[in-house]
Parts: structure tokens; C-alpha cells; sequence
């Protein structure tokens, strides 16, 4: 097969939406099929550096948001494209309605469907609770690659070899790939009011722009802090990790695969009802950042890791639940609907 992504990730929106279309290229990749991506040279710029990336990134022009899904369907017929996957809240019910082929298919990551019909092939929400959004009302005749089942995950957090607790020491703050609301820098700051003594790794994304401040806080903090930026081994991190403090965007598939105990912070209302459904599995609490100051969910996290016991408890129910390579699945889907159609031709 041949596919097509058309994501963005930046300061401004995070990510996330990269990294989930990056794991689901690598599983494509995998098992012998062809992508590119498309994205503004900004979004570029971030992925660049990636030791993981695969897959060919091809520049999108400077046009107006109206006319680009009919450069982008052009772009798909000129590829030989199979299947086109979108990724990004821009990608709104008029732009998917403007893709709808019947040369290639299209394919839609989602989290809420709040925004209309979605004019999909395939639906793709990996969160435990995702088949309460109803997505048979907004895609009736789609494939839903939805549930737990169909968590992607990058390949290193399909390898782990040794997820046992006696090798974990650290607390980690790891607040996305842009962390645009300075979360991390709000928490250092809470753990050195309350005079936090543990070990602590600090995670920032590629496109967090706030590295110059968060030096000077860790200079100044007398914190045992490790600074991490664009970390490239997040899998090795999160095994020696006893306690995560996180955004509850799609890392907390990574911090369940890595069975480690977490307190995931609500930043994003599409967040919710992934991360209630991840505590109702017992190996993480839910903070909401706008209920909550960072000075009472760091105290909230400083409570949790001086319960051993506890942690080690949710811990244990991490390990309960199987890493599932959902990308592998969806890959199958995809090719199965190909060889449909293909005969149908």
C-alpha cells in the first residue's frame, strides 16, 4: 500500500498528533508499505531530528485552508495513494467532506467526535472508553479501528524486555512535545517550594519553546533534576520511572505500556474521558489543571510517592493489562479494505 498523512505539530497545538501518526508509519513501514507525510515546514522542523522518523516528508504549500483539500486529493492521485490519514482538529466536517474519493481512502484520527460527520473509510481512537462517542451516528459505513485494542504505539514501547519495579527510582514530569501552557515549569516550581528530595527527570518536547526560563529555574531550584529535551528513548526513561507527573494526552498509552504508576494532568478537554477511563484501570489518579493549582497536585503527587506500597499496587495493575500493538491492526484493516477494493475493481 501506498499512504498519505497529512498532520501538523508545533508549539501551539503540541505533538501529540504527530507522534500517534508516526507510530502507525512505523508499524506501515514494518510490514512493507510506502508513506509520506505532509506538513508545513514549521511541523517539519520538529520531526527532523527524530532517530525514528520513516517516512517521506514532502512540503506543503503556503494556500488558503478552502482550497487545500483539492491540492491535497490531487496530491493522493498523483502518489498512486491507497489511503490518505488525517490527524489534526483543523481537519474540520467541510475539508473531510472535500476528500470523500472513490480512488483512495481516508482515514481519520479522532478523540471526540464532536465535530460532525466524518466522512471516513476508518476510525481510529484507541482509548478505552471510545466506543461511547458513537461514531456509528458521525461514520455509519467506516471501519472503527476503536477501543483499547487499537492503542498505536511507537516500536520501542513494543519491545520492552524488563518492566520490573526494583529498577525504578526517579519521579518524572514529562508535559508533552510543546507544553504550551509552561505546565513543567509550574510543577518544578511547586516541588521547590515543598522542598521535594527525590530524583527527578524532566522531559520537554521538541517544540517546547521555554528552554531558556526552565535552565534558570533548574539552576536556581536545588532540585536533583536531569533535563531531558526531545528525548529519544522515552521507553528506557519511563523503566526506571516510579512515579510520572504528565499531560494526559496519548503518553499515557506509553506510561501503561511501561507499567508506570502516574498522576495524568487534564490540560485539554479532549483529554478527559481517555484519562477516566485510564484511572478506572487503577494504575493512575486524574488531576483537571483548571480545578487544581500546580501547588496541590504536586502535593497530591509528593502524598503518592511516600506510599511505597501503593505504588508498587498500581504498578502491579499496569502489569495486568498487555502491551497491544494496535498500529499492527489497523495496518491489517487497511490492507484488507485495499484487497477489497481492488477486487470490487
Amino acid at each position: 500500500m501506498r499512504v498519505v498523512f497529512r498532520v501538523e505539530g508545533e508549539p501551539n497545538i503540541g505533538l501529540g498528533h504527530v507522534m500517534r501518526c508516526m507510530a502507525l508509519a512505523q508499524s506501515l513501514v514494518k510490514y512493507g508499505h510506502e508513506l509520506f507525510f505532509f506538513m508545513s515546514q514549521r511541523s517539519q522542523y520538529f520531526c527532523c531530528n527524530r532517530a525514528d522518523w520513516i517516512g517521506t516528508m514532502l512540503p506543503m504549500p503556503d494556500i488558503d485552508k478552502s482550497a487545500e483539500p483539492e491540492w491535497l486529493a490531487k496530491q493522493c492521485l498523483d502518489l498512486n495513494a491507497d489511503w490518505l490519514v488525517l490527524d489534526g482538529y483543523q481537519f474540520d466536517l467541510e475539508y473531510r467532506q472535500s476528500l470523500q474519493s472513490n480512488v483512495f481512502k481516508l482515514a481519520v484520527f479522532d478523540d471526540m467526535n464532536n465535530s460532525g460527520a466524518l466522512y471516513a473509510d476508518m476510525v481510529i481512537n484507541g482509548a478505552l472508553n471510545a466506543s461511547l462517542h458513537n461514531y456509528q451516528l458521525t461514520a455509519p459505513k467506516a471501519l472503527l479501528a476503536i477501543g483499547q485494542g487499537y492503542q498505536v504505539l511507537r516500536q520501542e514501547f513494543l519491545q520492552l524486555t524488563n518492566r520490573q519495579w526494583s529498577n525504578r527510582k526517579h519521579l518524572t514530569l514529562m508535559f508533552g512535545g510543546s507544553d504550551p501552557k509552561k505546565q513543567t515549569i509550574k510543577a518544578l516550581q511547586s516541588l521547590g517550594k515543598a522542598n521535594a528530595c527525590m530524583p527527578i527527570i524532566v522531559i520537554t518536547g521538541a517544540a517546547f519553546d521555554g528552554l531558556h526560563d526552565l535552565a534558570e529555574l533548574i539552576k536556581i531550584s536545588g532540585l536533583d533534576i536531569t533535563h531531558l529535551h526531545d528525548c529519544q528513548n522515552m521507553a528506557a526513561v519511563l523503566l526506571n520511572t516510579k512515579l510520572a507527573l504528565s499531560a494526559a494526552g496519548g503518553s499515557q498509552f506509553e506510561l501503561l505500556a511501561c507499567a508506570t504508576p502516574s498522576i495524568l494532568v487534564v490540560v485539554a478537554e479532549n483529554q478527559k474521558l481517555a484519562s477516566q477511563g485510564a484511572a478506572s484501570q487503577g494504575w493512575c489518579q486524574v488531576v483537571n489543571s483548571d480545578d487544581l493549582s500546580s501547588d496541590e497536585w504536586v502535593k497530591q503527587c509528593l502524598s503518592l510517592w511516600q506510599q511505597p506500597e501503593l505504588l508498587r499496587s498500581m504498578h502491579t495493575k499496569a502489569l495486568q493489562f498487555p502491551v497491544v500493538d494496535g498500529a499492527k491492526k489497523i495496518v491489517e484493516l487497511m490492507s484488507e479494505q485495499k484487497i477489497t477494493s481492488d477486487d470490487a475493481k
